[in-house]
């Protein structure tokens, strides 16, 4: 089913069941903010593809999340506000339909197709995590605060993963988009992989 929804893009790639800290400052997004805590508390986010958070006229992907306001709290700049959400789903633009009070689109839920996942490949995107982890820290990286606690469900644990893995936002972008949780695991292996060895190669081999 097709819904109309107030959208909050960004230049990062948000992965459902995480949470998000937002600032906003903008005009156009504390509308958004007051529609939306006053109503259902749920918007959306995509990816920037071309242009910058603030000021509008950028080119965004038709891949992203679904957010609902946890909390809202004031900063002490004047009129910045704080916000967390939580990530719920994954969704579908279909169309792009307002940008003044602020961006608005019709979405759909796009939901994981029913994979099989493997005890064996959650347990190899773990490790990886953490080797990954381990290699950041022996380069200076604090990764104390890091912890690789997955959920029991597959779906929910590729994306906590996903979420961990220290990579640029069109590879988070392709992970987003995997069709299920099997298939976003073993793109996220893949990418583990290459990070892991750039980070080998500067500790020198």
């Amino acid at each position: 089913m097709t819904t109309r929804m107030p959208m909050f893009p960004l230049n990062s790639v948000v992965f459902p069941y995480t949470a998000l800290p937002l600032r906003v400052f903008e005009s156009r997004y504390q509308h958004l903010i007051d529609d939306v805590a006053s109503g259902d508390g749920t918007f959306g986010t995509v990816l920037i593809e071309k242009g910058f958070e603030v000021g509008g006229g950028d080119e965004r992907f038709d891949v992203g999340t679904t957010l609902r306001i946890a909390s809202i709290s004031r900063l002490p700049e004047a009129d910045h506000r704080r916000v967390i959400a939580a990530a719920v789903g994954r969704l579908r633009i279909t169309r792009w339909i307002a940008e003044e009070p602020y961006p608005l689109a019709e979405v759909v839920p796009w939901p994981d197709e029913p994979e099989e996942v493997p005890d064996s490949l959650l347990d190899e995107a773990a490790a990886a995590i953490r080797r990954v982890l381990a290699l950041a820290s022996e380069l200076g990286a604090d990764t104390s605060a890091i912890q690789v606690d997955l959920a029991s469900d597959p779906v929910t644990a590729s994306y906590q993963i996903a979420a961990l893995a220290p990579v640029d936002p069109l590879d988070g972008l392709a992970m987003l988009s995997s069709a299920g949780p099997a298939s976003r695991l073993r793109l996220c292996l893949e990418l583990l992989d290459d990070v892991a060895e750039d980070l080998r190669e500067q500790l020198g081999g």
